[in-house]
C-alpha cells in the first residue's frame, strides 16, 4: 500500500480519495484487496514519518466536514518508494490460491456443495481475464508499458488457474477429489521415516 502511494504521488500530488480512485481505475486492485482503512491508515503514517507532507489544504463546504488535504511526496519519500521499489522486485513469490488451504480436507465436505463453489470460482476467474481483456483493449495504447505488463501477468496466471480449476471440477464431479487414503498414520509415518533422505550429518 505504501508503494503505492508514493508511486502514485510521484506522479503528481494527490488526495487519498484520488488515490482510491487511480488505484481503482487502473484495474490495480484486480491482483491485490484494497480496503479503505488501509489506505488512509498508510497516509497517516507515510505523513508521520515525513515521507509525504501538505501541499494543500482545500476548505469543503458545508458543516462540520473536515477540510481536504492534498498531499505531495517528500525528498525523503522519493528515498523511501525507490528502496519499496526495489525491494518488492526482490520478493520471491509461491503458489497461492484461497482454495489451497482447503483442498487437504475436502475429503470431510459435501460432494455437490464443493462442486458448487469450485464452479463458482472457475466463474470469478473467467470474469477476471475478460474485465483484463477488456481493459487492454480500451486502454492498452495509453497506458504505460509496466502497466500493460502487469495486466498480462494476471490474464497469464488466470489462464493457468482456470486450466486447474477445471481440472479440480472434473475430480470432484467425479468424487475422486473428496478420496482419503487407505493408509493409517501409523503406516504414513513409517513411510516418511523409511523413505527420508538422511542429512548430511547422518551420512
Amino acid at each position: 500500500m505504501k508503494l503505492l502511494i508514493l508511486g502514485l504521488l510521484m506522479e503528481k500530488d494527490r488526495h487519498p480519495y484520488d488515490i482510491r480512485q487511480t488505484i481503482k481505475q487502473r484495474n490495480w486492485n484486480e491482483s491485490f484487496r484494497l480496503r479503505d482503512g488501509s489506505l488512509y491508515y498508510a497516509v497517516d503514517q507515510l505523513r508521520d514519518k515525513q515521507l509525504i507532507e501538505a501541499a494543500e489544504i482545500v476548505t469543503v463546504p458545508g458543516d462540520n466536514r473536515p477540510d481536504k488535504t492534498i498531499y505531495r511526496i517528500t525528498e525523503k519519500g522519493r528515498a523511501a518508494f525507490h528502496k519499496l521499489l526495489y525491494d518488492q522486485f526482490s520478493e520471491v513469490s509461491y503458489p497461492q490460491h484461497p482454495v489451497f488451504l482447503s483442498l487437504p480436507f475436502v475429503r470431510h465436505g459435501e460432494q455437490e456443495q464443493v462442486v458448487e463453489l469450485l464452479v463458482k470460482q472457475l466463474d470469478a476467474c473467467e470474469n477476471r481475464i475478460k474485465r483484463m481483456e477488456a481493459v487492454l483493449a480500451f486502454k492498452g495504447d495509453i497506458l504505460p508499458r509496466g502497466s500493460v505488463m502487469m495486466i498480462r501477468g494476471i490474464m497469464k496466471f488466470g489462464e493457468a488457474e482456470k486450466e486447474w480449476l477445471l481440472e479440480l471440477i472434473e475430480e470432484a464431479r467425479s468424487g475422486q477429489l473428496l478420496q482419503g487414503t487407505t493408509w493409517t498414520p501409523e503406516q504414513i509415518e513409517e513411510y516418511l521415516r523409511t523413505h527420508s533422505k538422511p542429512h548430511k550429518s547422518e551420512e
